[in-house]
């Protein structure tokens, strides 16, 4: 080796290192990813708020059954109710009627009782 070899001389040049590149990339390709991912996860979002919605419009189906059943039975009890007021009315009408009246009225006439009739066996 001689002395010439020994002298510091410039060295060879490699290949130029350029490490924000390969940041660059890498923040990319990740980037792509996360834009992947928030895609995927709004496509779950509206299943779901189908779903939710399709939930929400069994729910009120069932609850406008329930209710129109309920006021089906409502209007059913009131009816019943009326009935058995118009019923006891019509009893207290007819309570009214004095039998001493009719037993009078049909004692004699066309039309007798059945205890004022001659072909009633005394």
């Amino acid at each position: 080796m001689s002395l010439i070899d020994r002298l510091p001389t410039r060295r060879p040049r490699t290949a130029p290192r350029h490490r924000a590149i390969d940041k660059v990339e890498r923040l990319e390709v990740l980037l792509d990813g996360a834009r992947m991912l928030i895609k995927g996860l709004r496509i779950q979002l509206d299943d779901q708020a189908a779903e939710h919605a399709d939930a929400i419009a069994r729910i009120d189906k069932r609850h406008a059954e329930t209710v129109r059943g309920l006021e089906q039975q409502i209007a059913g009890l009131e009816h019943r109710l009326s009935v058995g007021v118009l019923a006891e009315h019509v009893v207290a009408k007819t309570q009214e009627i004095d039998v001493r009246s009719l037993r009078e009225r049909f004692a004699d006439g066309p039309i007798r009782s059945l205890h004022h009739s001659p072909q009633a066996g005394h």
